[in-house]
């Protein structure tokens, strides 16, 4: 038996004011934190563009690898446990921003975060194109944030 879900139109259309209103007010911000991460992404381009051969190499092998384990049929993804833990992750950055939002001090941190996520993006999209290339890249789209995660925590960037 299916239940239907009764939406209240004035409280969605009053949400939808506010969130208006609040982006009117606040499209400066939105708009440089969107610039930032935006270099951030530039950013993790260059470094896999200017990488040595032996480097690429490696990131070739780990993310062939990486297909190759996705692709084996005997493997099977927890989802559950996948949802839980990138719902705690992002629950802890959430915290640090909003945290470092209350502070005039940790504004500037905002902005690093945000940067170092599109590093991290850009790296990792630049990697799966040099490594599987346009077509494939595709298919494997929900393998990048796996992926993200792991590689920007492991990953020496002074290296």
């Amino acid at each position: 038996m299916k239940t239907k879900i009764r939406y209240n139109s004035k409280k969605i259309n009053e949400f939808k004011t506010i969130l208006t209103q609040h982006i009117k007010t606040n499209i400066k911000d939105y708009l440089i934190l969107s610039i930032v991460f935006i270099i951030g992404v530039m950013i993790g381009v260059i470094i896999i563009n200017n990488s040595d051969e032996q480097s690429k190499n490696e990131i070739s092998g780990y993310i062939n690898g990486f297909v190759n384990v996705i692709q084996d049929e005997k493997y099977e993804v927890d989802k559950v446990k996948l949802i839980k833990i990138s719902i705690i992750e992002n629950l802890k950055m959430v915290g640090i921003i909003w945290i470092a939002g209350s502070t005039i001090i940790g504004i500037p941190l905002i902005y690093i975060i945000s940067s170092y996520k599109g590093v991290c993006i850009g790296y990792t999209i630049s990697a799966i194109i040099l490594t599987l290339g346009i077509g494939k890249r595709i298919d494997f789209f929900y393998g990048i944030f796996v992926f993200t995660k792991h590689n920007c925590n492991s990953y020496n960037f002074n290296a």
